[in-house]
């Protein structure tokens, strides 16, 4: 399942703005957001790529490790499993030196915090797909980091929860988490993985045969992804509406789903 970019600006440098590097970079992020954003997220790659060297060029190493999250999420959405492993080996190797720039820059602790689960999160999701649901774990469980109120961080890591207990056949425990991720991302601002949350929200609650249930959250979810511009997450959402649709007995508004999610994935070519 698709889970959505960071796109943090970098650290800003004293005086008037960011020097040119790093000026350079934010230009680089946006338009790997746009064309990840857009469902082209193979052309988001090399974008995203000449971030992370430019905020490394630039010493930026706080800048470079959020860049390279970005990146490793464009790649693992484009399907290139293998860059994106490569890149979350990168970024465990840079969290530590990362971490020392932000903290001797004062960075505030919700900064702090958001290095180092974000590599974390990375190792999460790339544990997850490649069906390693201990390493998951183990990881999810290692977490003690204090994350401040505002933090997207709690709610990206109890969704990943949601997702490991729904791996592993936790259909019940699956769904608390959802929607204890699906609160917590709403309560953040972070709208694409609170449509995630609410994603597999309706996945738990299709296996524990909660129809009804499970079209509000894929509902709530397309609606989100609609805001956002979401054109391939909601053609999978539309599909899983169309399957509810169908086993509810709906033939005539299954139909219609489908030929919603058909007319856009003919739009992105798959």
């Amino acid at each position: 399942m698709f889970a959505a970019l960071i796109f943090f600006a970098g650290c800003a440098a004293p005086g008037d703005g960011p020097p040119p590097m790093l000026r350079a970079a934010a230009v680089q992020t946006r338009a790997g957001e746009e064309a990840y954003l857009a469902g082209r997220a193979a052309d988001a790659v090399p974008a995203l790529a000449e971030a992370v060297r430019l905020h490394l060029a630039a010493g930026d190493l706080p800048g470079a490790a959020r860049a390279l999250l970005n990146l490793a999420l464009a790649e693992r959405a484009a399907g290139d499993t293998g860059a994106a492993a490569a890149t979350a080996m990168r970024l465990r190797d840079l969290t530590p030196p990362a971490l020392q720039q932000a903290r001797q820059q004062g960075a505030p602790a919700e900064s702090l915090a958001g290095i180092s689960a974000g590599s974390v999160w990375l190792d999460v999701l790339l544990a997850l797909e490649r069906g390693d649901t201990a390493a998951a774990g183990a990881l999810l469980n290692a977490v003690g980091e204090k994350f401040p109120g505002s933090s997207p961080w709690p709610g990206r890591l109890e969704t990943a929860r949601a997702q490991l207990a729904l791996a592993e056949g936790r259909f019940a425990a699956a769904l608390t988490h959802a929607r204890a991720g699906g609160a917590a991302c709403a309560a953040a601002g972070d709208r694409a993985e609170e449509a995630r949350a609410r994603r597999l929200a309706g996945a738990a609650r299709v296996r524990l045969d909660q129809w009804n249930e499970a079209r509000a959250d894929f509902l709530a979810a397309l609606k989100l992804e609609e805001s956002l511009g979401g054109g391939a997450r909601m053609a999978g959402d539309l599909r899983q509406l169309s399957a509810i649709a169908e086993h509810q007995g709906d033939s005539a508004e299954a139909q219609l789903y489908s030929q919603r999610a058909a007319v856009i994935a003919a739009a992105l070519g798959r």
